[in-house]
């Protein structure tokens, strides 16, 4: 399990590398604090040694995230939401309050990727979005500035593992 979910990385990272063509030596490398869905009923970062870093280029985004004490066997899934015009927040960081009803931050929320941790509680995630459209909750939603966008990776769990409903419960 382990050895696939490195190989899955490291062929995420690479697929990355090769799309970004020339951007990628201008790429920016953030750590950036993974942060929990409400509805989970936990609040703040997702601690106990996760941790997520954002690779930025002119042309996109990507992401990896890696934890260590998740709820063993339950199904997880990465959000990322993204607002183009920070500037435009209430709050540093930006809330739900500027993502959700203020159109002036261009914000986007949408599906990123999805796990079922193992039996230790340790699960990798990784991603990456273009510049351009995103499909997600929000009409019209896009990535225009990778560069100054302020990006949030947000854990949502989704319970146990049910093997009838899989894989839809690690690809909402």
């Amino acid at each position: 399990m382990r050895r696939t979910m490195t190989t899955s990385f490291v062929l995420t990272l690479l697929i990355t590398a090769v799309l970004a063509g020339p951007a990628f030596g201008r790429a920016r490398h953030q750590s950036t604090p993974v942060m929990w869905h409400p509805q989970t009923m936990m609040t703040g970062g997702v601690g106990g040694g996760a941790g997520a870093t954002l690779v930025r280029r002119p042309g996109g985004v990507s992401f990896s995230m890696r934890t260590l004490d998740l709820r063993a066997g339950h199904a997880y899934t990465i959000w990322f939401v993204v607002l183009n015009n920070p500037a435009a927040c209430n709050a540093t960081p930006c809330n739900a309050q500027d993502i959700l009803l203020n159109p002036e931050t261009d914000a986007q929320v949408t599906y990123a990727a999805g796990h079922v941790s193992g039996g230790n509680g340790q699960a990798g995630f990784a991603g990456s979005f273009r510049v351009g459209a995103l499909d997600g909750w929000l009409p019209g939603g896009r990535l225009a500035n990778p560069l100054t966008a302020e990006i949030q990776l947000v854990l949502n769990d989704h319970g146990p593992k049910l093997p009838a409903y899989m894989p839809g419960m690690i690809h909402t």
